[in-house]
């Protein structure tokens, strides 16, 4: 379960090297990258990385390649809690039908609105529910003091890991 070296967020697969499963491979490969977290889901209704007009999947063929050179596959969902237990059932859906390693919930500013904390909870008993012991981890924001207002303890209780977000300024 535990993540140790350098990993990768992959939000647009089309935008990555052109939806190319080699390509994105060896240039993961090439940076010595050991995990990938792709979005799997956004919400509770949109099944994430699909092609709208075709419907086709894109992640099932990066996923096989990434999995083929031995990095670890996870899958991440963007949530806002207005529909928790649907958003914790399509990424449910998602991850276990895709066969991922483990899985991201990324919840931000929509969570510090008055009443998110139930919300959290019902989302987080809901898909440790349907995940099993697949490990989960919350990505969200790194200063926890900083933002008085964000149901941490709410997510935390069903979660193995906290990936804080860190972005590289200048």
């Amino acid at each position: 379960m535990t993540l140790l070296g350098k990993g990768h967020y992959m939000w647009q697969i089309p935008k990555c090297d052109g939806g190319s499963p080699a390509a994105i491979t060896a240039r993961l490969v090439k940076s010595n990258t050991s995990h990938v977290l792709i979005k799997i889901a956004d919400g509770g209704s949109w099944p994430y990385n699909i092609d709208p007009k075709t419907k086709v999947d894109w992640i099932p063929p990066v996923l096989v390649a990434l999995k083929q050179a031995g990095l670890s596959v996870w899958g991440w969902q963007y949530v806002r809690g207005d529909y928790p237990e649907a958003e914790a059932n399509l990424a449910v859906q998602r991850a276990v039908s895709l066969g991922i390693d483990g899985f991201v919930v990324d919840a931000e500013i929509e969570y510090k609105k008055p009443g998110k904390a139930g919300a959290a909870r019902r989302y987080m008993t809901a898909l440790r529910a349907g995940l099993g012991s697949m490990p989960i981890a919350l990505s969200t924001y790194r200063f926890p003091r900083t933002h008085p207002d964000f149901p941490f303890s709410a997510f935390l209780e069903q979660c193995d890991l906290a990936m804080p977000q860190v972005y590289f300024e200048q």
